[in-house]
């Protein structure tokens, strides 16, 4: 049975404040160098196990400290006391937040930050599998071929404090650099006294949940969240991905059945002819004789008609009505299609309009026997041909490049809501990307 995280930590021991005397609980005595007092908010530096002096006065905290002092969790699998509680500000900034100090028996130091209840496991290379040094990409970095979008510089000062340390962090000045590829983030560290070094931070946004089942904790009583975490996973990124994939895929279906339907029913040509028609004078202007056309079959139960019309028309206009005539059982479907094209020059510049062929089809047309009867008119009387070809089982890719924009404008939809967060998040950095692109 596994042993409770507290068991694993040494029992605290306490120290005497050099300034009002009260007692300060110790919880990692062997490495701690310094440390807040909770009644006077001094800032002491342990010269011993008995002796502390004053470096300087904080402010007292001003946020509710929701992980105790003291308290243990479990986090990726490593126990961790927290030692310390620290309230920093970015230099000449209103900007604020929180930052605990957890321990690990094993490998030292990690931070847990929170800011606008947004949470961070900020962890150095001793907690990393296969840590390498992450790499200049212009302004971003580059780890783990992952590449890290610069988000935030700042110098943070630490403003209240209680708890421990093993290094002077109040008197500390660093300049820190952040970088993001959600749900982490690259933490920079540049100091230059008294010596200087860089050192760098990875870090893992973590839910409220998973911080309030960490620490067994009732999740109302952690900080409310406002607003998005710098690093915060993106849901409406998820589902960008995943609506494209499967977009990706029925288009992918869409297309096979396109060609399915091409091999089980192709095109059969029924009709391929130039038709001579006559001016009928008797039967008033633009008409023309009426014909009938070859008959042919259709064999399949059921089939469209694509009828392709021409005709040699220049500035004018040609006209016909054409039934599609069941010789079984004198069924008919009629269509009427008009055809005209006109072109000129107008002020030096040539124009044209129009077209000398057309397209109409039919659907579900049954299995059997058919003509056409064919009824054409048209503004010039000496018109004397008129093309018709009739294809059944015409592929259908009008309908099938519908269906696949249809399917697409779910991730696109997905993919304004995504941006949308994105812009949102990069509000709250002087590097948006969106700044440029809008």
């Amino acid at each position: 049975m596994k042993k409770p995280a507290q068991s694993f930590f040494k029992l605290s021991e306490t120290i005497p404040c050099s300034v009002c005397k009260q007692n300060i609980v110790l919880y990692d005595s062997a490495k701690s160098e310094y440390i807040a007092c909770p009644s006077c908010y001094s800032y002491l530096h342990i010269v011993n196990q008995v002796e502390c002096r004053l470096n300087k006065k904080l402010n007292q905290p001003e946020k509710v400290v929701v992980l105790k002092l003291g308290s243990t969790a479990n986090i990726h699998g490593t126990d961790f006391q927290v030692i310390a509680y620290l309230e920093k500000k970015e230099s000449n900034t209103i900007y604020a937040w929180r930052e605990y100090i957890l321990n690990s028996l094993e490998k030292g130091y990690v931070t847990l930050s929170e800011f606008n209840g947004h949470w961070n496991f900020i962890a150095g290379k001793e907690f990393l599998t296969d840590y390498k040094q992450p790499t200049n990409c212009g302004q971003n970095v580059n780890y783990k071929d992952i590449e890290y979008k610069l988000f935030n510089k700042y110098s943070p000062i630490v403003t209240a404090m209680l708890g421990e340390v093993d290094w002077d962090v109040v008197n500390e000045r660093v300049k820190a650099t952040e970088y993001i590829a959600p749900p982490f983030m690259i933490v920079k560290e540049v100091m230059n006294k008294p010596k200087h070094y860089t050192d760098y931070y990875i870090g893992e946004y973590l839910s409220s949940d998973e911080i309030a089942t960490a620490f067994n904790l009732d999740k109302s009583s952690l900080p409310e969240q406002i607003g998005i975490g710098a690093n915060q996973p993106s849901q409406a990124y998820y589902r960008w991905i995943s609506s494209l994939k499967a977009t990706c895929i029925a288009t992918i279906v869409v297309l096979l059945l396109h060609v399915l339907f091409s091999v089980v029913k192709p095109e059969k040509e029924l009709i391929n002819d130039n038709f001579l028609i006559t001016y009928d004078a008797k039967a008033g202007a633009d008409a023309f004789k009426p014909f009938i056309t070859p008959s042919f079959v259709m064999e399949d139960e059921s089939s469209n008609i694509e009828f392709d019309i021409a005709s040699g028309v220049d500035n004018n206009w040609l006209e016909t009505t054409i039934v599609l005539v069941n010789e079984a059982n004198n069924q008919t479907w009629e269509v009427s299609k008009g055809i005209e094209y006109y072109h000129g020059i107008e002020d030096g510049e040539s124009w044209q309009e129009g077209s000398t062929e057309e397209s109409i089809l039919l659907s579900d047309i049954p299995k059997g026997k058919y003509h056409l009867n064919v009824y054409p008119s048209s503004g010039y009387t000496y018109r004397n041909n008129l093309f018709i070809r009739a294809t059944a089982n015409v592929s259908m890719l009008r309908n099938t490049l519908i269906t696949i924009m249809i399917l697409c404008l779910f991730p696109a939809i997905c993919w304004y809501l995504m941006r949308n967060y994105e812009k949102r998040r990069w509000d709250n950095s002087d590097f948006s990307p969106f700044v440029k692109a809008d």
